[in-house]
């Protein structure tokens, strides 16, 4: 009776952040410019009621004693799941409990005004539009790092947010490591030329994209396909899943592998919600990490294959109204495994990408330890994509102001990215022991589905049961490791 009271509250507050998701959603897709400011003062309200509700006397006493009604009921075959299920709610409530909901209210009113005034600075090119706004979110999350404490650096505290127990100096060193053994795989890949000869309608690449989230399990039912600034999936229920992507007509792998990215984290969603007694703490992501190891494989480890695009070359060319002389395969398939140094993150191969990441996690890294100022990193973006690429950045547009995250304050947020690249080639590499003849069947029919079960029974349906290396260890048989990732990247 306890257990169920306390869970009648968490899916009350679930269903708060579902809507609260929807207004978000609607602002980066929908919604008209004139409304945003408005909007802020909506999404903070919505913000404020989930985190009164959540840290909330009521909420405490019903998850007590729904800790006390378990604890008499330990010979209850559920008794270690809804321990542990209790154990990653308290550990959650603990850490919000440190936040104030006045200052809760204010960040995500702050990071909803932000987000329009990054949008338009980017439009210009012009990071002074931005500048203010950045300084007032850095300073906001060093409070929140504040009032989270730490051991080390602020950094940490933010840090954990994204990937439970992850540090500056760990990642640093794990950085320092992957950009050894990176050097020479850089040195030796090879650089190809756009094959688009001619722009490709926006309406047109749209007709291939729409066909790529039903064919990997993503069904229309459940899930749409729209544009924004700048791509991101988003779950609005358990049977609603929302992606966006943006269309470059000079180049449209560029909308592809972002349809594809998140089509990877609406499948791994999708999988959360099927668990069971769903939506409940153990029915969620288990860090970010393994959430983009899930986008970062369906976007690397099959879309970049020879096997995928050996089945799916003439559907893109159909949808794209080209013949193959247009476009010939050999052509199209080494500009997909060129190595080339770019100055965008989101359209980087896969092996200079986790450059891109270093750049970003050294800049914030120092942002947030006060080593450096928001008027400092233009000038620092710029120095650094030098060293790291020898590219010049001509404008903010594709310096600083290309990413969304830091409108978000979502510091600590990059370097999931990386350590996706590693679970997503350690799983899927441990997937192809499993499933050897899974490349020939993707080259005849392209079907995906034996992988996506495969990542449903060792990824989404585990939740937040394990913590991440254990998780790893279970689905790979090793530790978490770069050995894989780098061994795919070898092979490119």
């Amino acid at each position: 009776m306890a257990f169920s009271k306390y869970r009648e509250i968490y899916n009350r507050i679930q269903h708060f952040s579902n809507i609260q998701s929807i207004l978000n959603w609607d602002s980066e897709v929908t919604m008209p410019a004139a409304a945003r400011e408005e909007r802020s003062f909506q999404i903070a309200e919505m913000t404020k009621l989930i985190h009164e509700i959540f840290t909330g006397s009521e909420f405490a006493r019903a998850l007590e004693a729904a800790s006390n009604e378990i604890e008499k009921n330990n010979n209850d075959p559920k008794y270690f799941i809804r321990k542990r299920e209790l154990e990653v709610i308290t550990r959650r409530l603990d850490k919000q409990k440190k936040l104030p909901t006045d200052f809760v209210t204010k960040l995500s009113q702050k990071t909803n005004i932000a987000h329009a005034k990054w949008v338009e600075a980017k439009k210009q090119k012009d990071f002074n539009l931005f500048s203010e706004t950045l300084s007032e979110l850095v300073d906001l999350a060093k409070v929140q790092a504040d009032y989270y404490g730490y051991e080390n650096e602020r950094y940490d505290a933010l840090l954990d947010d994204y990937e439970r127990g992850a540090t500056g100096t760990m990642l640093s060193e794990l950085f320092d490591n992957l950009k050894k053994d990176l050097v020479p795989i850089v040195s030796k890949a090879k650089s190809y030329p756009n094959p688009f000869k001619l722009p490709i309608d926006a309406m047109k690449q749209k007709k291939f994209c729409e066909l790529l989230p039903p064919r990997l399990g993503l069904s229309h039912d459940i899930s749409r396909l729209d544009i924004s600034a700048h791509p991101f999936s988003t779950s609005l229920g358990s049977k609603d899943k929302r992606i966006t992507t943006r269309y470059d007509e000079l180049d449209p792998l560029s909308a592809v592998f972002g349809v594809l990215h998140e089509t990877g984290h609406s499948l791994y969603e999708a999988g959360l919600s099927e668990m069971p007694e769903a939506p409940n703490p153990l029915a969620e992501f288990l860090s970010l990490g393994i959430h983009e190891s899930q986008s970062r494989l369906w976007e690397n480890q099959v879309g970049r294959s020879r096997e995928f695009w050996n089945y799916y070359y003439p559907v893109a060319l159909e949808s794209w109204e080209l013949k193959e002389r247009d476009l010939p395969f050999d052509d199209f398939f080494n500009y997909i495994q060129s190595v080339q140094k770019s100055k965008i993150r989101v359209e980087a191969d896969p092996v200079t990408y986790n450059l891109h990441i270093i750049l970003r996690f050294e800049i914030e890294r120092d942002l947030i330890a006060d080593k450096i100022k928001v008027s400092d990193l233009p000038e620092l973006w710029r120095s650094k994509m030098q060293d790291y690429f020898g590219l010049k950045i001509d404008n903010d547009a594709e310096g600083v102001l290309q990413d969304v995250h830091w409108s978000m304050a979502a510091f600590g947020y990059f370097p999931t990215y990386a350590l996706g690249n590693i679970y997503s080639a350690q799983l899927y590499e441990a997937f192809l022991r499993d499933n050897p003849v899974f490349k020939d069947h993707l080259t005849k029919t392209g079907e995906t589905k034996d992988l996506l079960e495969w990542l449903k029974k060792n990824v989404h349906h585990q939740g937040r049961i394990y913590e991440v290396p254990e998780l790893i260890e279970k689905a790979t048989g090793s530790e978490p490791s770069s050995a894989s990732l780098i061994k795919h990247l070898s092979n490119i």
